[in-house]
Protein backbone atom coordinates (compact mmCIF):
# COMPACT_ATOMS: atom_id res chain seq x y z
CA UNK A 1 0.00 0.00 0.00
CA UNK A 2 1.33 3.10 -0.71
CA UNK A 3 1.47 6.32 1.56
CA UNK A 4 0.14 9.54 0.07
CA UNK A 5 2.24 12.68 1.18
CA UNK A 6 0.64 16.32 0.33
CA UNK A 7 -2.25 18.22 -0.05
CA UNK A 8 -5.10 17.70 -2.61
CA UNK A 9 -5.91 20.16 -4.44
CA UNK A 10 -9.27 20.75 -3.03
CA UNK A 11 -7.37 21.42 0.05
CA UNK A 12 -4.87 23.79 -1.98
CA UNK A 13 -8.15 25.84 -3.09
CA UNK A 14 -9.99 25.84 0.49
CA UNK A 15 -6.89 27.83 1.90
CA UNK A 16 -6.37 30.26 -0.64
CA UNK A 17 -9.65 31.32 -1.17
CA UNK A 18 -9.99 31.76 3.06
CA UNK A 19 -6.16 33.84 3.10
CA UNK A 20 -7.69 35.65 -0.53
CA UNK A 21 -10.93 36.83 1.86
CA UNK A 22 -9.01 37.66 4.63
CA UNK A 23 -6.41 39.63 2.35
CA UNK A 24 -9.59 41.16 0.64
CA UNK A 25 -11.02 42.07 4.23
CA UNK A 26 -7.86 43.36 5.87
CA UNK A 27 -5.67 45.31 3.16
CA UNK A 28 -7.85 48.54 2.62
CA UNK A 29 -7.84 48.80 6.28
CA UNK A 30 -4.21 48.50 6.58
CA UNK A 31 -3.62 51.24 3.37
CA UNK A 32 -5.73 53.37 4.20
CA UNK A 33 -4.13 56.78 5.36
CA UNK A 34 -8.08 58.20 6.39
CA UNK A 35 -7.92 55.69 9.08
CA UNK A 36 -4.74 57.35 10.87
CA UNK A 37 -6.33 60.77 10.00
CA UNK A 38 -9.44 59.69 12.31
CA UNK A 39 -7.21 57.97 14.62
CA UNK A 40 -5.23 61.93 15.34
CA UNK A 41 -8.62 63.42 15.15
CA UNK A 42 -10.03 61.05 17.93
CA UNK A 43 -7.03 61.76 19.90
CA UNK A 44 -7.76 65.59 20.52
CA UNK A 45 -11.36 64.93 20.69
CA UNK A 46 -11.06 62.62 23.46
CA UNK A 47 -7.95 64.63 25.19
CA UNK A 48 -10.61 67.79 24.93
CA UNK A 49 -13.15 65.69 26.50
CA UNK A 50 -10.94 64.86 29.63
CA UNK A 51 -9.55 67.67 29.57
CA UNK A 52 -12.64 69.71 30.20
CA UNK A 53 -13.98 67.30 32.51
CA UNK A 54 -10.53 67.98 34.67
CA UNK A 55 -10.52 71.34 34.57
CA UNK A 56 -14.26 71.68 36.10
CA UNK A 57 -13.51 68.89 38.64
CA UNK A 58 -10.27 70.09 39.86
CA UNK A 59 -11.72 73.80 39.74
CA UNK A 60 -8.73 75.07 37.04
CA UNK A 61 -7.20 76.25 33.98
CA UNK A 62 -6.32 73.71 31.74
CA UNK A 63 -5.02 73.86 28.36
CA UNK A 64 -3.65 72.06 25.51
CA UNK A 65 -0.02 73.46 24.33
CA UNK A 66 1.21 72.85 20.46
CA UNK A 67 4.37 73.67 19.66
CA UNK A 68 4.37 74.32 15.47
CA UNK A 69 7.85 74.30 14.90
CA UNK A 70 8.57 72.61 11.21
CA UNK A 71 10.25 69.41 13.19
CA UNK A 72 8.93 69.36 16.08
CA UNK A 73 4.49 68.66 16.07
CA UNK A 74 4.40 67.90 19.72
CA UNK A 75 1.46 68.93 22.33
CA UNK A 76 1.06 68.49 25.43
CA UNK A 77 -1.72 69.45 28.77
CA UNK A 78 -0.64 71.95 31.03
CA UNK A 79 -2.59 72.91 34.20
CA UNK A 80 -2.36 76.12 36.17
CA UNK A 81 -0.84 76.51 39.46
CA UNK A 82 -3.46 79.24 40.34
CA UNK A 83 -6.53 81.37 39.21
CA UNK A 84 -5.24 83.23 36.21
CA UNK A 85 -6.87 85.29 33.95
CA UNK A 86 -5.88 84.52 30.01
CA UNK A 87 -5.16 87.78 27.92
CA UNK A 88 -2.67 88.55 25.04
CA UNK A 89 -0.55 90.35 27.28
CA UNK A 90 -0.28 87.32 29.94
CA UNK A 91 0.72 85.00 26.70
CA UNK A 92 3.40 87.72 25.28
CA UNK A 93 4.92 87.99 29.07
CA UNK A 94 5.17 84.35 29.16
CA UNK A 95 6.42 83.78 25.22
CA UNK A 96 9.35 86.18 26.70
CA UNK A 97 10.28 84.50 29.92
CA UNK A 98 10.91 81.41 27.65
CA UNK A 99 12.85 83.39 25.30
CA UNK A 100 14.77 84.92 28.23
CA UNK A 101 15.21 81.58 30.16
CA UNK A 102 15.08 83.90 32.92
CA UNK A 103 16.25 82.37 35.93
CA UNK A 104 14.54 85.28 38.75
CA UNK A 105 11.51 85.17 37.00
CA UNK A 106 8.31 83.64 39.20
CA UNK A 107 7.41 80.22 38.39
CA UNK A 108 4.97 80.01 35.03
CA UNK A 109 1.26 79.96 35.77
CA UNK A 110 0.98 76.78 33.62
CA UNK A 111 3.22 73.75 34.22
CA UNK A 112 3.27 70.15 32.46
CA UNK A 113 0.22 67.91 34.01
CA UNK A 114 1.42 64.25 33.63
CA UNK A 115 -1.99 62.85 34.63
CA UNK A 116 -3.42 62.83 31.28
CA UNK A 117 -0.22 61.90 29.20
CA UNK A 118 3.26 61.15 30.93
CA UNK A 119 5.24 62.50 27.97
CA UNK A 120 4.65 64.89 25.10
CA UNK A 121 2.38 63.51 21.90
CA UNK A 122 3.72 63.34 18.60
CA UNK A 123 1.80 63.89 15.36
CA UNK A 124 2.37 60.89 13.15
CA UNK A 125 4.59 61.18 10.56
CA UNK A 126 3.36 63.42 7.90
CA UNK A 127 1.23 65.42 9.41
CA UNK A 128 1.83 68.65 10.68
CA UNK A 129 -0.08 71.83 12.49
CA UNK A 130 -1.17 74.01 10.40
CA UNK A 131 -1.98 76.87 12.37
CA UNK A 132 -3.91 76.96 15.81
CA UNK A 133 -6.82 80.01 16.16
CA UNK A 134 -8.33 81.54 19.53
CA UNK A 135 -10.93 82.96 19.10
CA UNK A 136 -11.60 85.05 22.44
CA UNK A 137 -8.11 86.36 21.96
CA UNK A 138 -8.63 86.59 18.27
CA UNK A 139 -5.33 84.92 18.23
CA UNK A 140 -4.07 83.05 14.78
CA UNK A 141 -0.92 81.40 15.57
CA UNK A 142 1.13 79.45 12.73
CA UNK A 143 4.60 79.23 14.43
CA UNK A 144 6.41 79.13 17.74
CA UNK A 145 3.52 78.22 21.12
CA UNK A 146 0.16 78.02 20.56
CA UNK A 147 -2.74 77.67 23.26
CA UNK A 148 -6.53 76.30 23.61
CA UNK A 149 -7.38 76.75 26.68
CA UNK A 150 -10.31 75.01 29.51
CA UNK A 151 -11.83 76.84 32.17
CA UNK A 152 -13.29 76.00 35.39
CA UNK A 153 -16.45 76.84 34.36
CA UNK A 154 -16.58 73.95 32.24
CA UNK A 155 -15.68 75.89 29.45
CA UNK A 156 -13.74 75.85 26.60
CA UNK A 157 -11.75 78.56 24.50
CA UNK A 158 -13.07 79.29 21.24
CA UNK A 159 -11.06 77.33 18.61
CA UNK A 160 -9.83 76.03 15.49
CA UNK A 161 -6.74 73.33 14.74
CA UNK A 162 -5.71 73.25 11.75
CA UNK A 163 -3.75 69.63 11.03
CA UNK A 164 -2.33 69.27 7.80
CA UNK A 165 -1.81 65.34 6.70
CA UNK A 166 0.32 63.47 3.98
CA UNK A 167 -1.67 63.76 1.21
CA UNK A 168 -1.40 67.70 1.90
CA UNK A 169 -5.23 67.89 2.77
CA UNK A 170 -5.56 70.15 5.44
CA UNK A 171 -8.18 69.28 8.28
CA UNK A 172 -10.13 71.71 10.72
CA UNK A 173 -11.25 70.50 14.55
CA UNK A 174 -13.73 73.15 16.08
CA UNK A 175 -14.37 72.88 19.82
CA UNK A 176 -17.31 74.98 20.75
CA UNK A 177 -16.74 76.71 23.79
CA UNK A 178 -20.11 75.85 25.65
CA UNK A 179 -20.83 72.32 24.96
CA UNK A 180 -16.68 71.43 24.44
CA UNK A 181 -18.40 69.04 21.17
CA UNK A 182 -15.42 68.98 18.52
CA UNK A 183 -16.32 69.34 15.09
CA UNK A 184 -14.31 68.14 12.43
CA UNK A 185 -14.07 69.53 8.44
CA UNK A 186 -12.13 68.33 5.71
CA UNK A 187 -10.66 71.95 4.89
CA UNK A 188 -9.10 74.50 6.00
CA UNK A 189 -11.57 76.83 7.75
CA UNK A 190 -11.09 80.08 9.99
CA UNK A 191 -13.35 80.87 12.90
CA UNK A 192 -14.08 84.24 10.73
CA UNK A 193 -15.40 81.75 7.76
CA UNK A 194 -17.41 79.62 10.28
CA UNK A 195 -19.25 82.67 12.06
CA UNK A 196 -20.53 83.40 7.96
CA UNK A 197 -21.90 80.21 7.22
Amino acid sequence: MKSRSGFSLLEITVVLVIVGAIIAIAAPRLFDKRSETRKVFRDFIVAGKDIKSRAKLNGATYRMSFDLTEDSNTWWVEKSSRAIVISQAQLEKEAEARKNKDTEAPPPPFQPDTSIFKDKQTLPSGYKFKQVESGSLDIVTTEGMAYIHFFPQGLIETAALQIEDPKGTVWTLVYNPLTGKSDIIPEAKSLKDLARQ
